[in-house]
């Protein structure tokens, strides 16, 4: 299996006093050198260049994965079109090894592979050449997701290409024990375009480039024991907590070194009603440029209905390292709009240099309470009103650094998108944020040995016809 293509750039962490971390190892338990039986799609009705793969991936899952352990399910190169969407349900110790491309060419609801109550698996493209095309553009958010992954425990998913899926890109349901790696996803300017969506249970999620207008990665109730890093959200909706609803249950989240060219938001937590609670996350060592908001909390979020509830309860999220700059003056860099019917509390801003292109923001506190901006309370919580205050330009601020392959625009949606050329080596210039530290060893089989670096330029790179 050739090198990965991630930065390795990762810091071990502590949150708030609790070591708030990975609980164990993360993807497959066993190698692919141990998944050897070859379950090759051509020898079940397939064939490259064929209208629909999906009846070939799935006999090739049922009669020849299902039935000997240690199996790899194996699409090899080419282009496929697929109508007929698959779930592949349960097995343990089997890999899908997707070197072939895959085009949707039908417009019905649902996902084109649904993985479920797998154990012990890994997804992955040995030539960095495999993935899908959606032309999401022919039926934009009226067909299909690409992948779910569901109820899913010690797996991984990585070196895959995703374009354009007419909806979300991946989604991850529950499960534990889960790494996504090397992934670049490219979206349309639009809503309903999500990169990544997680939820459950010791996810490490790394090492991925984001293009839309919606989620880039973003955490899902109920979450717990998360760890998102070194993510590109390159022109995209920006990282996220929610939409928050009715039970939620989240808490033990660490985002590090994330970088945010343009979009919508560097952080958002949103919410409108609900209850149950976030607590326990650290956000650290976040650069953002150009965003429409900055560092955001908006529990009372104008684009979701008002749910039942007195508001979700967010508690000791911790804000450090940060520099970035929101595009105009119009919306704050630092917003803090938490529910009057539940305060927040233990909001910590450490080191935190938020600022605006104009240079003439304000920042906003409501029913907040902790640390580090000065229209934030201390003591005990209770409800109170806006507060805005117009603030000097943090010391520490510089103007954010920029990346080679930084988009200056989103992609249209109503045209198609080119797919990325991912190399099998990167040269050594590279995506480095400041702040870098040493990380724990957190995964089983899912991470192979020395990282190589990703993200330099990838969007300047050829392009796959």
């Amino acid at each position: 299996m050739f090198s990965p293509l991630v930065l390795g750039l990762a810091s071990a962490f502590a949150l708030l006093g609790v070591q708030s971390q990975l609980t164990g190892h993360v993807g497959p338990t066993t190698p692919l050198s141990s998944k050897s039986n070859l379950c090759n799609v051509l020898n079940y009705g397939g064939s490259i260049g064929s209208s629909d793969i999906g009846p070939a991936i799935l006999s090739a899952f049922n009669n020849c994965v299902t039935k000997t352990a240690g199996s790899t399910l194996y699409l090899p190169a080419g282009n496929y079109n697929m109508q007929t969407w698959v779930t592949l349900n349960h097995g343990s110790k089997w890999a899908f090894r997707m070197d072939g491309f895959i085009t949707r060419t039908a417009t019905t609801g649902g996902h084109m592979i649904v993985i479920q109550n797998a154990d012990d698996f890994e997804m992955y493209s040995a030539n960095s050449r495999g993935g899908f095309q959606g032309n999401g553009y022919q039926c934009r958010n009226a067909g299909p997701r690409f992948l779910r992954i569901v109820t899913s425990t010690n797996w991984s998913v990585h070196d895959l290409i995703m374009v354009d899926s007419p909806e979300f890109h991946l989604v991850i349901q529950t499960g534990s024990n889960g790494e996504v790696y090397n992934l670049m996803i490219r979206g349309a300017d639009i809503g309903g375009s999500d990169g990544i969506d997680v939820s459950g249970t010791n996810h490490w999620i790394h090492d991925v480039s984001v293009t839309n207008r919606d989620e880039c990665v973003t955490i899902k109730s109920p979450a717990h024991n998360i760890l998102v890093e070194n993510i590109w959200c390159n022109q995209s909706g920006g990282s996220a907590f929610g939409s928050l609803g009715v039970g939620t249950d989240i808490s033990n989240i660490v985002y590090n070194h994330i970088y945010t060219n343009g979009g919508n938001q560097a952080m958002m937590f949103k919410s409108n009603g609900g209850d149950g609670s976030v607590s326990n996350v650290l956000l650290q060592n976040f650069i953002s440029r150009s965003t429409a908001y900055g560092l955001y909390i908006n529990q009372y979020w104008a684009s979701m209905d008002t749910l039942p509830g007195s508001g979700v309860k967010l508690s000791n999220i911790k804000f450090q390292n940060w520099n970035g700059n929101v595009a105009s003056d119009s919306r704050p860099p630092i917003a803090l709009i938490c529910a009057d019917g539940a305060p927040c509390t233990g909001i910590t801003l450490d080191n935190v240099n938020m600022w605006s292109i104009p240079g003439k923001p304000v920042y906003k506190c409501e029913s907040a309470f902790g640390s580090g901006i000065s229209c934030i309370r201390s003591g005990s919580p209770s409800s109170y009103a806006v507060v805005t205050v117009t603030p000097t330009k943090p010391a520490g601020y510089t103007t954010p650094t920029t990346m080679p392959g930084d988009l200056s625009a989103g992609y249209p949606a109503t045209a198609s998108i080119p797919v990325p050329y991912v190399p099998l080596s990167l040269p050594s210039s590279l995506f480095s944020l400041p702040y870098a530290g040493t990380r724990n060893a957190y995964n089983g089989y899912g991470f192979a040995g020395p990282q190589s670096r990703l993200l330099s330029s990838l969007a300047s790179q050829p392009i796959v016809d």
